[in-house]
């Protein structure tokens, strides 16, 4: 249709101006055939590297959601070393602070045997740990390392609630804030860290603690927050990984 519309509006054109021998005529069609074809082709070529674009462009949004979840498997990943490096370190505490005289064991040359204390004397003498904490510390994280969020973050709480005074407690309340991010309850996430932060400023877990607080503010969008969290991690923990991944964020 298109092309015998064209072919009526060049003849009119001629026709307007004299008459049209048959030869000139036949190489007009030709023309007109020639760029119907032109046109045809190219149409094709359009229509392929629109269909190549859009099979690149769903590429590239599968190769982004594949390494959006690499990223949370390798969180999972992080935050389950670190779990299993708390208890490490805080085994290696205990041992470290037994009495030095169950690790020596034996007596400097010359010096005179010293028989050992009835063993009721040495119940009173030997501090008192009680281990029942770190059997529910260990329950609660094991609820953790399953993925069980609202169960870990039941066990950790009650945790700080029985055993106010272990050392596990800074711990606790920072894999509470994690199992909350994790269920993207993030409000309660923030307040788990801040606790954390206002009870036990000197505890290893806060500069990680602050970074996870950062990470909440930005999922709720609360920009301005967030870059002031980071900026105090760089501030009162410097050379730190922390301090040097909330760089990173800031720079971002």
């Amino acid at each position: 249709m298109k092309t015998i519309l064209t072919f009526c509006a060049v003849f009119a054109v001629f026709g307007l101006f004299g008459c049209v021998t048959a030869d000139e005529t036949m190489q007009l069609q030709r023309n007109i055939a020639a760029t119907d074809t032109e046109f045809n082709r190219y149409r094709v070529e359009t229509d392929r590297r629109l269909s190549d674009l859009t099979k690149d462009d769903e590429g590239i949004r599968r190769q982004l959601v594949n390494l959006s979840s690499s990223v949370d498997d390798n969180n999972e990943k992080i935050k389950t070393i670190l779990g299993k490096l708390d208890e490490l370190e805080y085994q290696l505490k205990m041992y470290f602070n037994e009495p030095k005289s169950e690790l020596g064991g034996g007596k400097k040359p010359g010096a005179p045997f010293i028989a050992a204390p009835p063993a009721a004397t040495q119940q009173r003498t030997a501090p008192t740990v009680d281990k029942n904490y770190e059997a529910a510390y260990k329950d609660a994280f094991d609820a953790f390392q399953k993925k069980s969020y609202d169960e870990s973050i039941k066990k950790f709480s009650a945790f700080v609630e029985a055993y106010p005074g272990t050392p596990l407690v800074p711990n606790a309340l920072y894999w509470v804030g994690e199992s909350h991010m994790n269920v993207k309850n993030y409000e309660n996430a923030i307040l788990s860290f801040q606790e954390l932060v206002d009870k036990y400023p000197k505890s290893d877990k806060v500069p990680r603690g602050l970074l996870s607080q950062a990470e909440a503010f930005s999922a709720v969008n609360d920009k301005k927050s967030s870059t002031t969290v980071l900026k105090k991690i760089i501030e009162l923990f410097p050379k730190t990984e922390e301090a040097a991944i909330a760089e990173r964020r800031l720079r971002n």
